[in-house]
């Protein structure tokens, strides 16, 4: 099953979102993670990992359309490929997009997210069009300050636009331990268990999996090692 993060605007949190299910989801299951983007802010992560005695990541890179769209074939219920898409439109995003089992669009509440949202509404439709098919994306509220709790905005314009938005009931919220544990290569939940950042990862994995049915693909799901 494919998970793509994926948004056309940058600097929402994505590769800090996918870098930290992959680590957490690796631990059970057997991941792919797929780095498009071009700063590749996982890549390096797994390297700062891998020094710091952690087992490293299984990441892939695809410059050429057809070969992703190979890869993308071939994958199957016995493992889970975890796409950070670069915030920035392009075939090979767009091939993620409609390749994906579940995708996820982190955003922040800021008045600026609306617009960006409303441009990514847009490719949505078009890549629908396209594949001919009615593309969703589940939105998480990430980056949000932690005494936020009205999210009016972000919400109204979601529940106008239900045919391509769907909004989770997590909330990601801004912290420094989340910064601090990509300088180590952890993920949150590594870094502190029981951290506040720790909890809200691990409540989303558990919505993720609620989606995606992993109860019913535990027989079909590989372990991870």
């Amino acid at each position: 099953m494919i998970i793509a993060i994926s948004h056309q605007k940058g600097g929402v949190g994505k590769s800090t979102l996918a870098y930290n299910l992959s680590v957490e989801l690796s631990k059970k299951y057997k991941v792919n993670v797929i780095d498009l983007d071009v700063q590749q802010t996982i890549t390096a992560c797994n390297i700062i990992r891998r020094k710091f005695g952690q087992k490293k990541l299984n990441i892939l890179h695809f410059d050429d359309k057809k070969d992703f769209v190979d890869f993308l074939n071939t994958d199957d219920e016995s493992n889970i490929t975890i796409i950070d898409t670069g915030g920035f439109d392009s075939g090979l995003n767009r091939v993620a997009m409609y390749a994906a089992d579940l995708i996820i669009t982190p955003v922040s509440t800021e008045f600026l997210e609306v617009i960006g949202l409303e441009k990514y509404k847009k490719i949505i439709k078009e890549v629908s069009k396209k594949v001919k098919k009615n593309i969703k994306t589940h939105v998480v509220l990430n980056k949000i300050h932690h005494s936020q709790q009205n999210f009016g905005d972000i919400q109204n314009f979601i529940n106008n636009s239900k045919e391509q938005f769907i909004l989770m009931k997590s909330v990601i919220r801004r912290r420094s331990d989340f910064a601090i544990s990509l300088s180590h290569g952890f993920s949150v939940c590594e870094f502190d268990k029981n951290s506040d950042s720790s909890k809200e990862i691990k409540i989303l994995i558990s919505e993720i999996a609620d989606i995606l049915d992993f109860k019913h693909s535990a027989n079909k799901l590989k372990k991870g090692k």
